[in-house]
């Protein structure tokens, strides 16, 4: 089976970025296309009225960050690549595989933040979660 389309699952966290720099290598080898997706977690996007920062602002503010960073890391190692940038709201787990459907990927690219014991418990793990219920390949890039 040919890859033609890679999705890229991103955060500005160091594992996050490694993946992002193994899936551009990946889709330059086999010429494929590349989706670099980061979610804007719908709670952070509620800000905190109390601090006067009103769930607008807040979501515009983090949506402008998200942007920026893809913009900054399809320049730093996407160069010569189709490359497209998604930054919806909402959640990880559930957003990753319905873009995954929704934009045809042949494989998905995440980094692991290497939580163990409980605090892997108590936060859960967001890529085994994905790769659990993914239609599609995954490829887990671990941080090192």
């Amino acid at each position: 089976m040919k890859t033609n389309k890679i999705l890229i699952v991103a955060d500005d966290s160091p594992s996050a970025v490694r993946a992002i720099e193994y899936g551009f290598n990946l889709a330059r080898e086999v010429g494929a296309r590349v989706a670099l997706l980061y979610v804007i977690e719908a709670a952070l996007a509620e800000g905190n009225v109390d601090a006067g920062i009103f769930p607008d602002q807040a979501a515009a503010g983090l949506t402008a960050d998200a942007e920026a960073f893809l913009q900054h890391m399809q320049q730093r190692y996407g160069e010569g690549i189709d490359t497209e940038q998604m930054t919806p709201e909402g959640d990880i787990r559930k957003i990753a595989i319905e873009m995954a459907q929704a934009w045809q990927a042949q494989l998905m690219i995440m980094g692991t933040h290497g939580r163990t014991g409980l605090n892997k418990l108590l936060m859960g793990s967001v890529t085994d979660s994905v790769l659990h219920d993914s239609p599609v390949p995954v490829c887990i890039v671990p941080n090192v």
